[in-house]
């Protein structure tokens, strides 16, 4: 501990450039960090820092040293959180962010499950879709989805794991034209109108655009809405057809038929985000197991 102290008071000061700044920026005396980075000068085995007149200069050596100890300082701290966490045993609350379909889908069996196993356990479920970008932080868990033509979205502080590739298909009344088909192209979607989901957060649009840029068409839009219940609902009304991931069409109204898209396949992913300072409490673990259970239930 008393090293790592060290290389703490040793980032102060390369990150202010002296030491007297370092030290009013760490509430010490400018003796104590004096003495703490002298410490941890006998312990490495080239110089850090050499002397420039009143003060000190950074070496090479030294700047590397600050910025490794950044990752190792980060990760003393996971722990200790951590540690804190198991001493203080489970807490009984625990938020899980998640979007419409998976939250309809794979949540209630999910929590149900948690719950009987971890009894007074309180789960407060937080839709992460709609989200307008920094108007909501994350939950202890998250269930997202992102476009699958992008690369993985990682967050500072979580851990990240793959539940499922979700592929979008085409939803059209059975007499469209299109329902005959057992696969349809992209690029037949250029003649026919469609219903559009747009939930802000939600990677929908982005996974539906690179693949109409790929099949190299524009489309057309009639109508939209905000979640895909109402977008079901407009096609079953005769407003067009739509394109949504299979999750969201396991109910689909009466006289509604899916097809798969091909060439190429609209996908998006759904990833599971825990916070690392919870990861390996017993009812988080449980929750992951059982998310990445039903996921693959769905291949």
């Amino acid at each position: 501990m008393q090293n790592l102290n060290r290389l703490r008071v040793w980032r102060a000061v390369v990150a202010s450039g002296s030491v007297q700044q370092a030290a009013r920026n760490l509430a010490y005396s400018p003796a104590t960090v004096s003495q703490h980075i002298i410490a941890l000068q006998n312990t490495v085995p080239t110089p850090i820092y050499r002397r420039d007149g009143r003060g000190i200069a950074i070496t090479e050596a030294g700047r590397a040293l600050a910025e490794r100890a950044g990752a190792l300082l980060a990760e003393a701290a996971g722990f200790n959180a951590f540690v804190d966490q198991l001493a203080a045993g489970p807490t009984d609350r625990l938020t899980l962010g998640s979007f419409s379909s998976a939250t309809t889908a794979w949540l209630p069996d999910v929590l149900r499950a948690a719950q009987l196993r971890f009894p007074g356990l309180h789960l407060e479920i937080i839709a992460n879709e709609p989200a307008p970008p920094g108007e909501r932080t994350f939950a202890d868990m998250e269930v997202r989805a992102e476009s699958g033509f992008s690369p993985p979205v990682h967050v500072r502080g979580y851990d990240r794991e793959e539940l499922l590739e979700d592929a979008y298909v085409l939803v059209v009344e059975s007499d469209h034209p299109l329902a005959r088909e057992p696969e349809v192209r992209m690029a037949a979607l250029a003649e026919h109108a469609l219903v559009d989901l747009h939930v802000q957060g939600s990677p929908t649009g982005e996974v539906i655009d690179a693949a109409a840029r790929a099949a190299g068409l524009t489309l057309t839009y009639t109508a939209g809405a905000d979640d895909h219940h109402g977008v079901l609902a407009m096609v079953a009304a005769g407003m067009g057809s739509t394109v949504l991931p299979h999750l969201a069409i396991r109910d689909l109204p009466a006289g509604l038929v899916a097809r798969p898209l091909l060439d190429p396949t609209p996908v998006r992913r759904i990833a599971l985000h825990t916070r690392q300072t919870m990861a390996q409490l017993p009812h988080v673990a449980f929750l992951r197991r059982e998310l990445g259970r039903i996921a693959r239930t769905e291949d």
